[in-house]
């Protein structure tokens, strides 16, 4: 195998590997999506309640924010990733 043909191999490697993990992190992002959504309301509900679930229900709102927030960046990441392997396969063709 040339050395062109070993490193465009290991492009389309890196290009397959990074679009799984993006599309499985873009799923789990959609899934914390729903569960601040679902936070949210349940915060919401417990506006009218006693102190102590409003405050409980504030932390897990904050919990799961934060947790969808580090998604995100994991995100962005991985489509920088994903980007700079398809430039360099560009250069090989």
């Amino acid at each position: 195998m040339t050395k062109g043909t070993t490193g465009m191999q290991a492009l389309l490697t890196a290009q397959f590997d990074t679009t799984a993990a993006l599309s499985a992190l873009t799923g789990e992002y959609h899934r914390l999506l729903q569960h601040c959504a679902a936070a949210a309301f349940a915060r919401q509900m417990a506006e009218s309640g006693p102190s102590a679930a409003l405050a409980e229900a504030e932390v897990e709102e904050a919990r799961v924010a934060a947790l969808a927030e580090a998604c995100a960046l994991r995100i962005a990441e991985l489509e920088q990733r994903l980007g700079a392997v398809s430039r360099d396969l560009a250069t090989l063709l």
